[in-house]
């Protein structure tokens, strides 16, 4: 038993654009519960798989199957603007995704997104805690 800690920040869900700057992001999963929520539920579908024997050949791990893999959380703000979902862009209709974005448009929209860190037990994964990002950190 280890326990681990990362960060985690949500999609971004929309966007909006006004005289070529983002004015604002809405990502997802915005607070402690929903993220807490969430989480919760992609543990549940890793070990329902697991149950079923999907993972056949390799033990799966918290941070590359529930986080990486089904979460709608992304490793660092680099992931979040590179993700491939689409989004609702206003203000600039040219793109539906934040990576299509001009990339001074991009480290505007990576400055404004909020993230947490997640605090588990690299056993018993149930045992996790998530924390807000705080600005000076």
């Amino acid at each position: 038993m280890s326990i681990e800690k990362i960060t985690a920040f949500p999609e971004i869900t929309s966007a909006v654009v006004e005289e070529g700057n983002i004015v604002s992001v809405t990502q997802g999963y915005y607070d402690i519960d929903k993220v807490t929520g969430h989480i919760q539920t992609c543990i549940g579908m890793v070990r329902r798989y697991e149950k079923m024997g999907y993972y056949n050949l390799a033990k799966p791990e918290f941070t590359s199957e529930v986080i990486t893999t089904f979460t709608n959380l992304e490793l660092s703000k680099k992931d979040v603007i590179r993700a491939n979902n689409f989004m609702e862009i206003t203000g600039y209709q040219e793109c539906n995704r934040v990576w299509q974005l001009p990339d001074e448009m991009k480290v505007q929209a990576s400055q404004m997104l909020c993230g947490f860190y997640i605090t588990y037990d690299t056993d018993k994964w149930e045992d996790f805690s998530v924390e807000p990002i705080e600005a000076s950190d």
